[in-house]
């Protein structure tokens, strides 16, 4: 693995970051390659499991649920690295904040990236959901 390809991946993560904080769900869409394969782990330990197509209209469904109350999501990283088959691989935290309020809600993130025509698309994502915030000191 060569720093650069990891610097590289550490680039583009800034702008996938601000891509997810643009509300503009076709530059997010943008990022996902269309081989993309997504597991949420939901609160209530059901699971849902989608490609794509889904992932897309996803994002278009809660940017527009929060139209108006200007989320913001954060991320704090556990791992970011390149693997073995030069993929990047960024482990996460995200909060979210709707309204000028921080929710309670806390969600760890696993996703892989490849490079795909020069360009750095997510080809699978994990989501554990169900965290909350209450103790700040737990994560």
């Amino acid at each position: 693995m060569s720093n650069t390809l990891l610097d590289d991946f550490k680039n583009f993560l800034i702008q996938y970051r601000e891509s997810w904080n643009s509300k503009d769900a076709a530059r997010m869409a943008s990022h996902s390659s269309s081989e993309l394969m997504v597991r949420w782990a939901g609160p209530e330990a059901e699971v849902g499991d989608w490609g794509y197509e889904n992932a897309k209209e996803g994002w278009k469904q809660a940017y527009e649920m929060y139209e108006g109350r200007d989320p913001k999501w954060y991320f704090q990283d556990i791992m970011v690295d390149v693997n073995k088959q030069n993929e990047g691989v960024a482990i996460f935290w995200v909060s979210f904040e709707v309204d000028g309020e921080m929710t309670s809600s806390k969600l760890l993130f696993t996703e892989t990236f490849r490079k795909e025509k020069d360009e750095w698309k997510k080809i699978r994502e994990y989501v554990e959901n169900g965290f909350n915030t209450d103790d700040p000191t737990k994560y």
